[in-house]
């Protein structure tokens, strides 16, 4: 009884209702126009396995390829074999007909890659013929960037994808010690150094066939893993800006190694603490994000 007489009394006073009417619009207004949180993806920093993985595509090979030449200026039978088929050491692959007929016989035991001439016709002595190699014996060739490869190492273990059947694994076998340049996609040149890939063949897998490597050149368990794209420079040291109780609260970390989409952090963060990923300029300490 006691309320409801001091409400009547402060409805009943005219100061009293224009001074609430003017809270309740204040604010109204605030919540209205305060500053909104700003939308932002958000990562979280994991306890796991880091692997720093080197991306690049590759190419199979033969490790033994030959080309067989004509021997002579002359006359090239035509050729009974044909893309494909296999054959034995020894066994004649070509004839040119000269004085007498020219035998070409195959180096090795493999399959024939390619044919250059199947036609019979002349032929110049040192034209090329056809191709011999041994597809049960492939290895992968990459180009790497030569700031990636530095990071790579005789032994290290290679996931093998993209080349239409299941992934499998290979190991890294040479990283030749001279780069060249090579125009990327874009127009840009670049260096790049060859890398050989040892591996153990699909059988569906032949000559040529473009494939996608993941070369794990580092690896660490039981270790804190942060996106990326988190990361930002805070003029010589990294930061990010943590999440905490709705704000960006911006936070110096320490990194051990970056590697694509994930990095390794050994200080400023804990398990499950939650990031702000692809921070612009519209983040700041303190700022509200949702």
């Amino acid at each position: 009884m006691q309320l409801k007489e001091i409400l009547l009394n402060l409805y009943s006073n005219k100061i009293a209702r224009i001074s609430t009417a003017c809270i309740l619009v204040i604010l109204a207004g605030w919540w209205i126009f305060r500053p909104k949180p700003v939308q932002v993806d958000i990562g979280k920093v994991v306890k796991g396995t880091y692997q720093q993985i080197v991306e690049e595509e590759g190419i199979s090979r033969v490790k033994e390829k030959f080309t067989l030449f004509s021997p002579v200026n002359g006359v090239l039978q035509r050729l009974e074999k044909h893309v494909g088929e296999k054959v034995d050491k020894g066994e004649t692959v070509a004839v040119v007909r000269w004085d007498y007929d020219r035998k070409i016989k195959s180096p090795i035991s493999g399959s024939i890659l390619s044919i250059q001439r199947e036609s019979e016709g002349p032929i110049s002595m040192g034209a090329p013929i056809l191709d011999i190699g041994n597809t049960s014996s492939l290895e992968i060739v990459c180009d790497i960037l030569t700031q990636d490869s530095t990071h790579i190492h005789p032994g290290d273990p290679v996931l093998i994808e993209g080349w239409g059947g299941e992934p499998f694994q290979g190991k890294v076998r040479l990283i030749e010690p001279a780069a060249f340049t090579k125009i990327s996609s874009l127009g840009v040149e670049e260096q790049r150094v060859r890398t050989i890939i040892d591996i153990t063949p699909p059988s569906q897998m032949g000559d040529s066939f473009r494939v996608q490597t993941k070369i794990i050149s580092f690896s660490k368990d039981n270790v804190l893993i942060l996106p990326t794209a988190a990361l930002f420079r805070e003029g010589e040291n990294w930061a990010v800006f943590k999440v905490v109780k709705g704000k960006a609260q911006k936070t110096n970390v320490k990194i051990e190694a970056r590697s694509g989409k994930s990095s390794l952090v050994t200080e400023g963060l804990q398990e499950g603490e939650e990031v702000v990923l692809y921070p612009t300029e519209e983040i700041q300490n303190g700022k509200r994000v949702k």
